[in-house]
């Protein structure tokens, strides 16, 4: 019987990566898995692969999280079969270009699914555990990103909504301090997913790229802090690194130092015009 035996976890963004390996992580230590995403076929496969492999009961819904209502609807959906006792707000995309080349609707749908789909599922399971006993604690994990410690440039929307997404995790963990509610915020630096890909990203320097971790260590960190109630998680040490000398560093040296880190947009990943339609 695994630690969190009996309990279930709400993960989005669960299709792949960091969502998927935090969902391996809960499943290893025994709790039953709703899995949200957008990608049906790689939901079902990750979900028979942890009933197989751990024998724990693991169900698929497919959501889009930027539309309207859609966040909600989950949570709905997902407690109709019981309390949630854990969610993962993992779901969330960027685009690494230029401001300006990227439609507004595509930037506001970013901003719907990183900000607002996470705060309304957040609400939501505050609510849900108000009264529940402070010996059986129930846990909530954000993730941020270590982008949430400077402004970003051809990053500026993604990683603005990644510092509200840590202000607003750091501040729940205060509010529900001896409460019930465990509240986590975890800050990945580099980490090889698809991520890089999909957002036009990858043209790194050798420091970001020195500093990469995979997903499965990210996301087996990103767990075993939350399960001790750690209020943030910067993980790898260089990354750890970065984001103390930004605190002490003027914020122009920062962004400067951003773009000679992260290095230009890949051209081949560029949309062919500035369409919302662009990425996927």
């Amino acid at each position: 019987m695994g630690e969190l035996s009996g309990q279930r976890a709400l993960v989005t963004g669960a299709s792949g990566g960091i969502g998927a390996e935090i969902a391996r992580a809960l499943a290893r230590r025994g709790a039953s898995l709703l899995l949200s995403a957008r990608r049906g076929p790689e939901l079902e496969r990750l979900a028979a692969e942890l009933r197989d492999a751990h024998g724990v009961a693991a169900e698929v819904v497919v959501a889009d999280l930027s539309a309207p209502g859609a966040a909600l609807a989950l949570w709905e959906r997902a407690t109709a079969g019981g309390p949630v006792d854990i969610l993962i707000n993992n779901a969330g995309f960027g685009h690494f270009r230029p401001f300006g080349d990227i439609a507004l609707e595509r930037e506001t749908e970013m901003l719907r699914l990183n900000i607002l789909a996470l705060v309304e599922l957040s609400h939501a399971f505050v609510l849900a555990h108000r009264d529940r006993p402070t010996d059986r604690p129930a846990y909530l994990m954000n993730v941020a990103s270590m982008a949430a410690w400077q402004p970003v440039p051809n990053f500026a929307t993604y990683a603005a909504s990644k510092v509200f997404v840590r202000n607003f995790s750091e501040a729940l963990h205060y509010e529900q301090q001896g409460k019930a509610v465990r509240v986590h915020c975890l800050c990945p630096g580099g980490t090889h997913t698809e991520f890089h890909a999909t957002a036009g990203a990858g043209n790194y320097g050798k420091l970001a790229n020195a500093s990469m971790l995979s997903a499965a260590v990210v996301a087996e960190k990103g767990v075993r802090a939350m399960l001790r109630g750690k209020k943030t998680l910067v993980t790898g040490l260089l990354n750890k690194l970065s984001c103390f000398f930004t605190g002490l560093s003027p914020r122009a040296v920062t962004s400067r130092a951003s773009m000679f880190v992260m290095g230009k947009p890949r051209r081949d990943a560029l949309p062919a015009s500035n369409s919302p339609k662009s990425l996927p």
